[in-house]
């Protein structure tokens, strides 16, 4: 991963930055460094302890590495001509942490405290446990879903916003200065490089230019170049650009350079090669990264829209014949009935005959057998009444299930002729939503 570098116009310095040593205290002893954790561009970061309320903090030291020395624990500059640079980055440095002080987010970090000493100045921020997008990315067994993609990208955005709205440029955007902590929540830190009023069409970068390459879009690099909300939307285009794609974005300086010379531009787009994300979130980090200010997304608010829409439109599925749902419905209806039908025709047990008593015409008289063969008679035709009775219920029942399949079935229809009409419906408004919203922006433009 690239480290942030700062470039002076004038001169440039290989200087190892001397680090506040293990055990300092500042802000009469109400902090203590514990060790740096990182340095570049215009400030050592420390890990620190909040003494008097026990915490661990993050300390942010203004030192730009390009014209300073340290001496003792003062920071100085290395020649006369830069006091004056050096006085107005001190007061920038504190005026911005104030700026950022003020504005409340959950993802961006916190700044307690902001203090002078040592000739330069200090801002304490939160600590955030967690990792970086740049250790994310380096781990190749930890690859984010899409929707956490989605879900950084937006936050990450609506805190940019914040930021914009403040008349601020993060101007540092890059996966290392992207936290998520252990919800996978981001954090937007690190905005040593920020300056004020840098969204103001006006303001003429310093001649102090902090860039990081494959991160940094080329005006960065130009010393007067304008700068503005584009400018940091590339850099989160091209973080987002690397945690998908695993591919280290090209150098603006050398898109800039090859495409000056006739040559295609190196730059690969997103769109088109994921299928697992949206189209409009591929396009729009795509249009982010536009070598020319003009062509990208011109506004986190606009980035969010793109996202938003595509999220809403209502989505083609396809619905199948539903031969499994009615493969279901006639298997079950088809097992209840023969289940039932088993049991309205399976054979039921004959009354037991009477015993014929042998014929004994000497004991009996005449009437006995005639009553006799009289009920037998009376009981074979109570027996036909019996299965006619039954045959004509099991008749009625096959009819019955017959015509309940019958509405099923006819009911299942219905509904997925319904469903089909709502979603062609629901495209077709959409389709005229789109056209209208097309033609009225035409309009307006015309007009």
């Amino acid at each position: 991963m690239e480290e942030t570098r700062i470039i002076n116009p004038e001169e440039t310095y290989d200087v190892v930055v001397p680090s506040l040593p293990e055990g300092t205290l500042l802000e009469g002893g109400k902090f203590r460094i514990e060790r740096q954790v990182g340095a570049g561009g215009f400030g050592i970061t420390y890990l620190a302890t909040d003494v008097f309320l026990n915490r661990a903090v993050v300390i942010k030291e203004c030192y730009p590495e390009a014209f300073c020395l340290r001496f003792g624990n003062d920071v100085r500059v290395s020649s006369p001509k830069f006091e004056a640079q050096y006085s107005k980055t001190v007061q920038m440095f504190m005026l911005e942490a104030r700026s950022i002080a003020k504005m409340r987010h959950p993802n961006i970090v916190t700044v307690h405290h902001v203090f002078e000493e040592n000739a330069t100045a200090y801002m304490v921020l939160d600590m955030i446990h967690g990792r970086d997008l740049a250790d994310i990315i380096d781990d190749e067994d930890d690859v984010l879903s899409p929707d956490q993609v989605r879900e950084i990208a937006v936050k990450t955005l609506d805190a940019i916003d914040l930021v914009h709205k403040n008349d601020l440029l993060h101007r540092d955007i890059s996966p290392d200065n992207i936290l998520l902590d252990k919800w996978g929540s981001p954090t937007l830190i690190d905005f040593g490089a920020a300056r004020e009023d840098a969204s103001k069409k006006t303001n003429d970068v310093s001649t102090m230019l902090v860039v990081k390459d494959g991160y940094s879009p080329h005006e960065f690099y130009v010393t007067g170049g304008k700068q503005g909300p584009s400018s940091d939307l590339y850099a989160l285009g091209a973080t987002l650009y690397h945690l998908i794609s695993r591919e280290a974005p090209p150098n603006s300086q050398d898109r800039v350079a090859t495409m000056a010379s006739g040559d295609e531009d190196p730059f690969v787009p997103l769109t088109g090669r994921f299928p697992q994300y949206e189209k409009a979130f591929l396009e729009a980090i795509d249009r982010a990264m536009s070598v020319a200010p003009k062509d990208r997304v011109q506004s986190a608010k606009e980035w969010l829209t793109l996202i938003e829409q595509d999220s809403k439109m209502v989505k083609m599925v396809q619905i199948p014949e539903s031969r499994s749902l009615t493969k279901s419905l006639s298997q079950l209806i088809e097992e209840t009935n023969k289940h039932v039908f088993s049991e309205l025709t399976e054979p039921q047990p004959e009354a037991a005959k009477p015993k014929q008593q042998p014929a004994n015409n000497k004991s009996r008289p005449e009437w006995v057998e005639e009553f006799n063969r009289e009920t037998l008679e009376f009981a074979e035709r109570k027996k036909a009444e019996e299965r006619a009775a039954a045959e004509a219920a099991r008749q009625k029942e096959l009819a019955r299930w017959a015509e309940e399949q019958r509405l099923a079935k006819q009911q299942e229809e219905e509904e997925q002729r319904r469903i089909a009409e709502e979603l062609r419906k629901a495209a077709q408004e959409e389709e005229q939503k789109v056209t209208s919203k097309g033609l009225f922006t035409w309009v307006t433009k015309s007009a």
